[in-house]
Formats: C-alpha cells, structure tokens, sequence
C-alpha cells in the first residue's frame, strides 16, 4: 500500500488547503480509493482525481538558512 499527498484542486481561500496523506489501497482511472492516515479507522474513502491534485511537500521548498 502506497501513501500519497493529496490537496485540494481550487487554491481559493475558501476551500480548506490542508494536504492529506492517504493510504492508497486501489486506484482506478478516475479516483484514489483509500484511508486518511491522520484517521485509520475510518472508512475507505474515494478521492476524485479531478477534484484532488496529488503533490510532493519537498519540491520548491527552501530552507530557512537560505531564506534569511
């Protein structure tokens, strides 16, 4: 079972920006189907591809030395 990083496809303010890590158990060509990390016991849940971007935390990021 692999885990991705999912945020939500519209960057308005309105919508929550939280990135979600998701257990991934299967995937289909439309959606991810699996469980929140953050909340094992919940139930499997499907991710809409056109509504969730899958993305990597690290690419883009500075450190904060080289900020200053």
């Amino acid at each position: 079972m692999r885990i991705i990083k999912l945020k939500c496809e519209l960057d308005q303010a309105n919508y929550d920006q939280t990135v979600r890590e998701v257990a991934v158990e299967s995937e289909d060509e439309n959606n991810w189907y699996g469980k929140p990390v953050a909340n094992p016991a919940c139930l499997t849940l499907q991710w809409p591809k056109f509504a969730w971007n899958e993305v990597d935390e690290q690419k883009g990021l500075g450190s904060a030395d080289t900020l200053a």
